[in-house]
């Protein structure tokens, strides 16, 4: 057994089911499929990782820290735990990506423009942007460090860390993290609520495990 970063996208919000490009926080809250999908996440960590969960971390969205709040107490409710036992904190640096001029903006061909950038941050294409937004350089700047820094925190143990983010952020984190095929991260969208699971090992970033990454038919990444 070796510790584990489980990365765990948010739940259903307004701007997934209109389809709106929502990256910016505080950005949208959850909806109701949402909130029961953030509790049906906190019962499938209780049955997933159980004793070993030490804490759950989250972005600074809205969203994000929603679903840890509702996941954490679903959690402490499957395993029998009192109320505020798990500890959840708030950790800069893994928000979504930012979309730039394209936040807030709707409809498939702006959708497939966001995504074509994301597709090029995956394969660590220095030179992809958003205008007036973030570039892989920017979203690797923030989000390493706190993947690393929570590596560290499990190095030697046998603890599990989950971490509240976002479809985008979480692939970009996982892929470069593991060293995950740029084509098949952009295939295998997270589904609300979805799992990935990293495994460090003590490794350097970029060498880690990925040993379980949750697919979607369709969804948007943010």
């Amino acid at each position: 057994m070796t510790g584990r970063i489980i990365l765990v996208r948010h739940g259903q919000t307004a701007s997934n089911i209109h389809r709106v490009i929502d990256t910016r926080p505080p950005g949208a809250e959850l909806s109701e499929l949402g909130r029961a999908q953030a509790a049906a996440a906190g019962r499938e960590l209780a049955g997933l990782s159980g004793e070993r969960l030490a804490r759950i971390y989250c972005s600074v969205a809205l969203r994000a820290q929603q679903t840890a709040v509702l996941a954490g107490a679903a959690f402490e409710r499957a395993r029998g735990l009192a109320t505020g036992t798990l500890r959840l904190d708030v950790r800069q640096g893994v928000q979504e990506v930012y979309a730039g001029d394209m936040e807030r903006i709707a409809g498939p061909e702006n959708i497939a423009a966001y995504l074509a950038v994301l597709h090029r941050m995956l394969a660590d294409d220095a030179a992809a942007a958003f205008p007036h937004g973030e570039d892989t350089a920017a979203v690797l700047g923030r989000a390493r460090p706190v993947l690393e820094s929570i590596a560290a925190e499990l190095d030697g143990t046998e603890h599990d860390i989950a971490m509240v983010s976002h479809g985008g952020a979480s692939r970009v984190m996982a892929a470069h993290a593991a060293g995950v095929d740029a084509d098949w991260a952009f295939e295998s969208r997270l589904p609300n609520t979805g799992f990935i699971v990293l495994e460090p090992h003590g490794r350097p970033f970029g060498q880690w495990d990925m040993v379980r990454w949750d697919v979607a038919e369709r969804d948007v990444d943010a």
